[in-house]
């Protein structure tokens, strides 16, 4: 909330005070295959606001060497501190069972986030490292 009391010069942020990272971010997401797959290579966007992160990714049909969308997704959320670290943990909907997390920092560039995947198959659980590659979107 914006104190209208205060003058305008001190609610104007101060030359050097801390990047907002607010915005739209797009990239991929890679994961190594699981067996009897191919690796995965898709679209993922990040939207930040107010020190919050929301991801969204479609999840691609296992096992399809084009990747066929299957109108479901993985959807997720975070904290980013002031100074750009990133935490986003999310899961999958749908007929599939997934949980995630990714990390990284947004004032580096490029900007690379690393995390795991945990999958639930009727042959067991399964995990793999990932990789999101991002870059912050104009306004």
């Amino acid at each position: 909330m914006v104190d209208i009391k205060r003058p305008l010069r001190d609610r104007v942020p101060a030359a050097g005070a801390a990047e907002s990272f607010d915005g739209r971010y797009t990239g991929t997401l890679s994961c190594p295959a699981f067996p009897g797959q191919t690796p995965l290579r898709t679209n993922i966007s990040v939207t930040v606001a107010e020190s919050t992160a929301t991801y969204e990714r479609e999840i691609l049909r296992p096992g399809t060497a084009a990747g066929v969308p299957t109108g479901v997704y993985e959807r997720g959320r975070g904290p980013v501190s002031p100074s750009g670290e990133i935490i986003l943990t999310g899961a999958c909907s749908g007929e599939f069972s997934c949980t995630a997390e990714y990390r990284g920092d947004l004032n580096v560039t490029p900007i690379r986030l690393t995390g795991t995947q945990r999958w639930r198959f009727r042959g067991g659980d399964r995990e793999r490292a990932c990789e999101v590659a991002l870059v912050r979107r104009k306004p």
